[in-house]
This record gives C-alpha cells, structure tokens and sequence, in this order.
C-alpha cells in the first residue's frame, strides 16, 4: 500500500517550490507580509515610473531636431550641486537653473540606485532630462560597427535589453573628449529632444562573478519637453552637457568598487556559500541565491535537516533596498537547545565589513561579516548566540572606515525579546 503524501509534500507540488527548498518561518509571518507588501508597493511604484519613461521614449517617431549638431554650452552648473548615483557608476553636476526631479523614481529606487532625474527651478510641466544605465542591444553599442554581424545574440535577446527605436533611421555616432564612443537617435518621438547612449561598461569586483551583460552597459541621458523650441533648445543643452561630461564613478572604475550594485545589470544566477559558524547542534551554514528579479539570504542548521525543507530559515532579499543600505534581519530561535537561545543575521552590501548589534540594557555586539570573498553579490552576518528574552533593538552597518552605510529597517518585531512566543 502507498502511503498518503504528506500535507507538506502536497503543498509544494501545488506551489512548485523546488525539493529541498525552505519554507518561510511563522514568527512574525503576518509582519513580514505587511512588510513585503509595502515594499513591493514601493517597487511597483519606481517600476511604474520607468515603464513610463520608457513607454514615452518609444512612442511613434517623427523627424524632431538632430541632437547631434552644433549648440551653444549650457550655463555653468552651479558649485557644489552634483548628484551622484553609487549603482550607475556616475556622478552629474547639475546646471544653474535645474534641479533634482524629487518627483520621479529612475531606475531601481530612486537617485540613490542607478539613475537621477532633473528638471527646471521654473515650472515647466512634463519638462525633465533623465540619466539612468541599461543594458543596450550590443548591435546598437557605441562602437560597434554598424550592420556587422552580432556580437551577442542571447543578450540580444534578453528582454531586459534596451534597443533604441531609431525607425529604420541610422543612429547618430560620436565620441566624448574622454574617447569614449556615444550613439544618438536621429528620430525622436514628439515631444522628445534627444535621446543618448554612452559607453558605460560596468566594473564588476574581481572577486564576483561578472555577468555576460556588463560589457553592454551604457549611460541613456534622454530629454523632452511639450514646450516650444526655446525650451527644447534649453533642455537640449543639457543632455549634450552631461553627455560631455558625466564622470565615471564606484564600479564603472576599472576594479568596480564593493557595495556599488547596479541593478539594472542582471547578476549571475547560482547558490554560494557564504560561510559557517557555531558548534555542535546549534551550528549553522549562511548562503545566497541569486536569480533574475530576487535573491535569498538562507541560514541552515545541518542538525535539523532531516528531511528537504526542513532545518532551513530563507527570506528574499529586495535587492533594491539592501543595495540602498536598508538590511533585513532574520530572528531564529534554537529551541532544540538547552538552554534556548537565539541568533539574528542577514544578508549585508559588500562594502559592510562589520555589523554592530545593539541590545535593550547591554553593550552592543560588534561581528566581522563574511563571504567578501564569493561569487555573490552581497555579504552576510551571523551573530553569537544570544540568550533567550534579549532584545535586539537595531542593527548597524559599518564598512572599513567605521561609517554607517547600512541599518535595519523598522521592524515592530525586531525588539521583541529573543525566542519570543507569539501569541
């Protein structure tokens, strides 16, 4: 006789998750769904703003105005105004008469990611100049020979590879002072005033792992207005300007730069091992997965893997908020042992070195992170046992000068006292 599938085993098959996969812990279960919630709301939101500006972009062309062509310099930017975006690899000085576009999400999250957006001091509705990295179709890369053969055909065909709708029309081709080669669109749809991609190849760290779309990273500075001509005149200054002149910065430096994610350039999918720790039954192993639009932070406690799933605690890292220095804290209770005791880790950015721990009525607790050295794009924490009925009040990121660059996100659930019992 067969025996009946167990609730468990019948679960995942009706939810496809893989064997062996971890299922999510209860504590706190309903606060990580509201979490989750409001910031895949927030995800949603940056999503909304770029398919826009995307959907506007590649709207039905028109002959507009030659970005190419001779124009008078933009006023001087103003001193001391530049925006810098860590995960694009740039820095930008805003001219005198603009700035920053608070209103507009670019790229993954905001001017802190991979991109910036400006707009004019006076109002001028619908009127903006956006900078923000992509993946460009490797036919269309500044450099490359036009109508040669192509030379990555699966990046090509990657649906999160940008071609630029140029109509048929040849693109426009030049080089910055600086040698590196840009493309422009001759065509542009209305309301469009120009439409650039300069060569912005992404650095990985020597020691990650490089994805094949790195090479074909470019920086798209792209402008319109509804206004007349003299407007239009106006916002076409400045993206030649910053065409001319945005500067390289973190990882699109040769050896990139630790910390620096561009989340517009795909990582390279797989399963590290990040490090191990503890002893006996209370011993854990901390590992990463990354995929195409999520990765996970899993804590495995070798002692309690009797059978796939189990022994396992996994949560998804939104890489858009850890890039932006926002850490989840995973709390796990070792109830097996005697006396309980607790432990809190997660996934950190690789610029964190160390991650300080405060506690309710005690001194902090200072650990070293670890996994720096894998494939993986991210680090991670563990910390010392911690005696039931501590509480955990923040948790710090510091990286090699002792700067905060990273700290937990609110969490109603993170002082509640270690191996808690919710009721």
């Amino acid at each position: 006789m067969t025996p009946e599938p167990q609730l468990e085993d019948r679960l995942r098959t009706a939810l496809g998750r893989p064997p062996g996969a971890a299922w999510p812990d209860e504590r706190g279960a309903f606060d990580r769904f509201l979490r989750h919630r409001n910031r895949r709301g927030r995800i949603l939101a940056g999503q909304a703003a770029v398919v826009m500006i995307i959907a506007l972009a590649l709207a039905v062309v028109t002959p507009r105005l030659l970005p190419g062509g001779s124009v008078a310099p933009v006023t001087p930017p103003a001193p001391g105004q530049v925006l810098q975006a860590p995960g694009g690899g740039f820095e930008v000085s805003v001219p005198a008469g603009w700035t920053r576009n608070n209103r507009m999400l670019v790229g993954p999250f905001g001017d802190t990611g991979s991109g910036v957006a400006l707009r004019p001091k006076r109002r001028a509705p619908d009127t903006f100049v956006v900078v923000s990295t992509a993946i460009l179709s490797p036919t269309q890369y500044p450099g490359t020979e036009p109508g040669g053969p192509d030379p990555a055909p699966a990046v090509t065909a990657d649906p999160s590879t940008v071609h630029l709708d140029d109509a048929g029309s040849p693109l426009g081709r030049g080089r910055r002072p600086d040698g590196r080669p840009y493309v422009w669109q001759t065509r542009l749809a209305p309301g469009e005033v120009a439409k650039y991609a300069v060569a912005w190849p992404y650095q990985c760290d020597p020691l990650q792992a490089c994805p094949p779309t790195a090479r074909w990273r470019v920086l798209l500075v792209s402008g319109r207005t509804p206004e007349g001509p003299a407007t239009g005149e106006r916002v076409l200054r400045v993206v030649r300007r910053i065409v001319e002149e945005a500067r390289p910065v973190t990882n699109a430096l040769p050896g990139g730069a630790p910390g620096a994610v561009d989340l517009n350039v795909r990582p390279v999918p797989g399963r590290w091992l990040l490090g191990s720790g503890g002893t006996g039954q209370g011993a854990w192993r901390a590992s990463v997965r990354q995929g195409r639009s999520e990765d996970v932070f899993e804590l495995a406690f070798p002692s309690r893997q009797t059978r796939p799933g189990m022994g396992v605690h996994a949560e998804d890292i939104e890489p858009g908020f850890l890039a932006n220095g926002e850490l989840g804290v995973l709390r796990d209770c070792l109830s097996w042992l005697s006396p309980q005791v607790g432990l809190v880790s997660g996934a950190v950015p690789e610029n964190v070195t160390t991650v300080r721990i405060e506690l309710a009525g005690r001194p902090p607790i200072t650990v070293r992170a670890f996994g720096h050295d894998r494939p993986a794009r991210w680090a991670a924490y563990v910390s010392p046992r911690l005696p039931r009925g501590t509480r955990v009040t923040r948790v710090v990121g510091l990286d090699g000068s002792g700067r905060t660059v990273a700290e937990s996100e609110h969490d109603p659930y993170l002082s509640h006292q270690v191996c808690h019992i919710f009721r």
